[in-house]
């Protein structure tokens, strides 16, 4: 009997945990925190009295609702932590920022140090042992840098979690790979866009493009808020290409920087696209962000880093500025929005997906003042909002009918739908339970399955 329980992730998303077992053996695959709008930050509840039973930790990637646990979870005794090489670096980030922003809410610095030092790292297609009859193997997932899916050999029963993945070829990463055999016994999968399809990748690529030419001609600047880890990086890409040799300048600011440090060390062909690698050896630029009318806004700049965001929205030149926070929530762009959001000829480009209750969500509905500034102690203060507002249909996840074709593919009679809404989950089960076993887990109650 395997039984599986959702700590998270299960009808929404957030703090994903997905744990394992059997009467001998627990594995956790992911072990993430729910990251809230002016809000603490969610943990699973009930995950951490497992930590001294749980074997190994497997890690599908570095997104802070998949990893921002495993320190609290590594205190509590659970030593064997797995993720791939790239996943280790981008979470070290990612932890260190979450200390700064929240403290030690959930963990300290020093479980971080210990977690650090505990982490094994792996490539793709490469199998590695979980504990006595178990092993996984790593898929790449074509999500974020280092994205992996998870097959587990579980005592000769098989068992897939996708993880997040996508099924659009992007500019860094080739679509998601999966095993082709065909007795995958359960099927544990992401559901995110189970409600929506997306227009061809193209489609946003050439639209936000064409957005920007429109902007200067009016005389104004793209703000472009952005999520430092993947999105940016996509972005600088297509700008990379487009605007080339032009008289247009990109201005890159916040934690997308360090991020892209990481995506310099991984750029090979191992860990991208080849055609992103042809690319950067015909225009003879080790990576696309490298070229020259791309400006990383740091200390190096200018002493006085707000004056100098100031200046750059005030040029009449055709300037680009790409910065987090995504969701706009805080980082660098309050600054650019303080100093630009009240000029009607520029254009705020909103690239991802806006949570309810975040500054992102009230500009994209709509609001024509927003509260800049205000976090911790502070109560910040009120801008106007007359800029053009547009958003564009990137994702990082697969679209439904492509999630639907790929799970129909493996043709697993069992399926586990997580990492979505209820909405979703129940749209993709009338799809896919046509003689499937196809559950939507509820936080905390288990489901077995025979052996």
């Amino acid at each position: 009997m395997i039984k599986i329980t959702a700590f998270g992730a299960a009808k929404e998303i957030g703090k994903s945990a997905i744990l394992v077992e059997d009467k001998d053996t627990k594995i956790l695959l992911d072990c993430g925190l729910k990251i809230r709008p002016k809000e603490p930050t969610e943990a699973p509840l009930g995950l951490k009295k497992h930590a001294k039973e749980i074997q190994s930790m497997v890690i599908s990637h570095a997104h802070f609702d998949h990893t921002g646990y495993i320190p609290r979870m590594v205190r509590e005794g659970c030593k064997n932590v797995h993720m791939t090489h790239p996943t280790k670096d981008i979470a070290a980030i990612l932890w260190r920022d979450h200390l700064k922003i929240e403290g030690a809410r959930h963990w300290n610095e020093d479980d971080m140090y210990e977690t650090l030092r505990t982490i094994k790292s792996h490539y793709y297609d490469q199998k590695f042992k979980l504990a006595d009859g178990v092993t996984a193997t790593y898929f790449d997932a074509g999500h974020i840098l280092g994205s992996a899916s998870i097959l587990l050999d579980w005592k000769g029963q098989l068992i897939f979690y996708t993880g997040d993945i996508n099924t659009f070829a992007t500019p860094y990463h080739d679509t998601n790979k999966y095993p082709t055999i065909e007795d995958i016994s359960i099927l544990i999968s992401e559901s995110t866009n189970g409600l929506r399809d997306l227009p061809n990748r193209e489609i946003p690529n050439e639209s936000i493009v064409e957005a920007i030419y429109k902007t200067y001609q009016r005389g104004g600047i793209t703000i472009i808020p952005s999520f430092a880890l993947g999105r940016a990086q996509e972005i600088e890409a297509i700008l990379a290409k487009e605007f080339m040799n032009t008289k247009f300048r990109i201005f890159v600011d916040g934690m997308i920087l360090k991020m892209n440090e990481i995506y310099r060390m991984y750029f090979h062909e191992y860990w991208v696209s080849k055609k992103i690698l042809e690319w950067c050896r015909d225009y003879k630029v080790e990576v696309p962000f490298d070229l020259k009318n791309f400006i990383p806004v740091s200390r190096n700049l200018a002493d006085n880093l707000n004056t100098y965001r100031k200046m750059i929205v005030s040029e009449k030149k055709p300037n680009i500025i790409l910065s987090t926070s995504g969701m706009m929530e805080g980082g660098p762009i309050h600054s650019y929005l303080n100093h630009a959001a009240g000029n009607p000829d520029n254009l705020i480009a909103i690239s991802g997906y806006q949570v309810e209750e975040t500054i992102g969500r009230q500009i994209l509905e709509g609001a024509k003042s927003v509260t800049l500034f205000s976090w911790g102690d502070k109560k910040g203060f009120k801008t106007d909002i007359n800029s053009e507002v547009k958003q564009f249909q990137f994702s990082g996840h697969a679209q439904r009918n492509e999630l639907i074709k790929m799970l129909k593919a493996i043709n697993s009679k069992n399926i586990l739908l997580v990492h979505g809404s209820e909405e979703a989950g129940e749209s993709l089960k009338k799809d896919l339970e046509n003689g499937r076993n196809v559950k939507l887990p509820t936080v905390r109650e288990p489901i077995e399955y025979e052996n």
